[in-house]
């Protein structure tokens, strides 16, 4: 594939006799070559698929671990072993010249190697090579990328440099088919640089077609202080309308973009080419990408390399140093277990998880799309059974014992309230009396008959308690049916009433805050995003407080929406509801 195209591929016929030459080995090699590299291109796509990382080793060397990648015509690039390099020992340094900062790139190359002298050619050709060996070419180039020709290789459509200068670059990326009435990615790189200020930038226009209030489309993003990476992507969720067929611009009067860099201010009114195509469904949109797909879409870019580090420079009277090293800064990484079917369509992976609703709230479900990994998460909302919740209240009350004989006489208190307002309420009724062996008050529920046996050292009353209700007032009475002499002037009765409610206000209010984020648990790839969901129950002001745990573990704004570090680990996000300082719930990313 020298000539960096797809052609109809051609092999070898033999048949007896054949004159095999140096053409017909030749082109033996090629057809395996050319066929393996075109499936790695097609299949699996171009970038590392292992190690290739690059940190400083000093000031002046950067460390380049072993690992494979595929060029952008599907050729492997292996350094077998891990390799330090000199600065000024890589190509292109001299070319630096006054830059701040410049890239480590990576293409394929190859070698002859095991010279040897031919017999039987002509003069001057008796010295050839037995072997080719294969490799890869390190270099430096402070040229940044042709962002539109990078992206559009990596399947990205509908992308514009909305601002280019020495210390920014803004590029945005749109996809060119959504499905009515769901929501789609909007995506923005920034490119900066290590003594850029924290950049603030927004883009608006009018559009027809997105979900908005004023019939206006509003990107907007502020970088965090603590923000450190010099290269990554903002994602900007947007809905849809439900409109069928419908195909337009992203901004199709323009768009006006303001930047902020510090004391800088740049504003300006843009022409954006960003068309969109509203398909009425999912298999809609896939046809519609079906239709719009070719062989040359897939091979864009051939000629780009592998951009292995973006390097902060520190220029002095000695020299060249490198003040800070941004790994694999445009995302050029193949992750083998989520390896792309096509290009631009990667296995999608499906996780869930359930939450309980309360009995009177609606079923539903939430649905969480990380494009970084293809991976969507289903959150499940399923109401409970329907439950009562119930008001208590509790009492005594002292009924007066007649003179004489009291045994099968029966006593009555006054109509008492038992502070649980109009309605049927349900009591339970106990005689208070002295438990003699225990030397203690006791309460009977029940009849006293259980406890009057010969083997019992219990004295209770015998005595049966009732009570009649009075719905419309919330009062009631107690009578107390006497079968034996009960010593002292009055009985003690103690009553427990309940009454079963169902009012969801009241209900609310007893309840405390609650806070729950999904997904919980998620996998990212490295300066990968993904959007967190907030609910807070129990309260009116639905509002969290956004923040990453730790030093270096990324970005996440205020509406939730998570931009990952450029190193692996797992790094805990945590959201705070503004109606309890005190109610908090965390969820946990995996970066690989």
């Amino acid at each position: 594939m020298n000539n960096g195209k797809y052609s109809p591929f051609e092999r070898n016929r033999y048949f007896y006799g054949k004159l095999l030459t140096v053409r017909d080995f030749e082109k033996e090699q090629t057809y395996h070559n050319e066929k393996r590299a075109m499936l790695n291109r097609l299949v699996t796509g171009p970038g590392v698929v292992c190690g290739l990382g690059v940190t400083a080793s000093d000031e002046s060397t950067l460390m380049i671990e072993s690992g494979m990648a595929l060029d952008y015509r599907g050729r492997e690039i292996v350094l077998p072993e891990t390799v330090f390099r000199k600065l000024r020992m890589l190509e292109g340094q001299e070319e630096l010249k006054d830059s701040r900062d410049a890239y480590l790139c990576l293409r394929y190359d190859e070698e002859d190697v095991e010279p040897v002298n031919a017999t039987g050619v002509q003069q001057g050709d008796e010295r050839q090579f037995d072997l080719t060996r294969e490799c890869g070419k390190l270099y430096l180039t402070a040229q940044p990328p042709t962002y539109q020709e990078l992206l559009e290789a990596a399947g990205e459509e509908n992308v514009s440099v909305l601002y280019q200068g020495e210390e920014l670059t803004l590029v945005l990326s749109a996809p060119g088919a959504a499905c009515a009435g769901e929501e789609f990615q909007v995506h923005i790189l920034v490119v900066k640089n290590a003594q850029t200020p924290p950049v603030r930038f927004s883009l608006e226009g009018e559009n027809t077609f997105v979900e908005s209030d004023n019939g206006r489309v509003k990107l907007d993003w502020k970088e965090s202080k603590e923000e450190g990476r010099m290269v990554y992507t903002v994602d900007f969720p947007l809905r849809a309308r439900a409109l069928d067929g419908v195909e337009g611009q992203l901004f199709p009067s323009g768009c006006e973009l303001n930047v902020e860099l510090g004391s800088h201010r740049y504003k300006n009114h843009l022409t954006v080419d960003a068309r969109t195509a509203l398909c009425r469904d999912r298999d809609a949109l896939q046809e519609h990408r079906r239709r719009g797909d070719s062989l040359e879409r897939h091979i864009r870019g051939q000629d780009l390399p592998v951009y292995l580090a973006k390097l902060e420079l520190i220029r002095s009277a000695d020299g060249v140093f490198v003040n800070g090293v941004t790994d694999l800064p445009f995302g050029q990484g193949i992750k083998r277990e989520t390896a792309v079917q096509t290009q631009g369509a990667a296995d999608l992976r499906v996780t869930t998880s359930t939450r309980s609703l309360e009995y009177w709230q609606q079923p539903d479900v939430k649905a969480v799309y990380q494009p970084s990994t293809g991976g969507l998460h289903l959150d499940f909302g399923i109401p409970s059974p329907e439950q009562y919740d119930y008001a208590i209240a509790h009492g005594t009350v002292d009924i007066p014992l007649p003179g004489g004989i009291r045994v099968n006489s029966r006593v009555f208190s006054d109509e008492i309230a038992h502070g649980l307002g109009a309605g049927a309420v349900d009591v339970r009724l106990s005689v208070e009396f002295k438990d003699t062996e225990k030397e203690e008050t006791a309460l009977l529920v029940g009849s006293s008959e259980i406890f009057r046996g010969k083997g019992s050292k219990l004295n209770p009353p015998w005595a049966d308690a009732a009570a009649v209700i009075y719905p419309e007032r919330g009062t009631m009475r107690i009578g107390v049916w006497l079968h034996d002499t009960v010593e002292g002037n009055l009985i003690r009765v103690h009553y427990f009433v309940q009454k079963p409610e169902r009012d969801t206000s009241r209900i609310l209010a007893q309840r405390g805050v609650s806070l729950r984020v999904t997904p919980e648990f998620s996998r990212l790839e490295c300066r990968g995003s993904l959007q967190l969901l907030a609910e807070v129950v129990g309260s009116e002001d639905k509002g969290v407080q956004w923040a990453v745990k730790g030093e270096g573990g990324g970005a996440i704004d205020h509406n939730g929406l998570y931009q990952a570090p450029e190193l692996p680990g797992t790094y805990e996000i945590t959201a705070t509801a503004n109606a309890d300082p005190q109610v908090s719930a965390s969820a946990f990313v995996i970066v690989e």
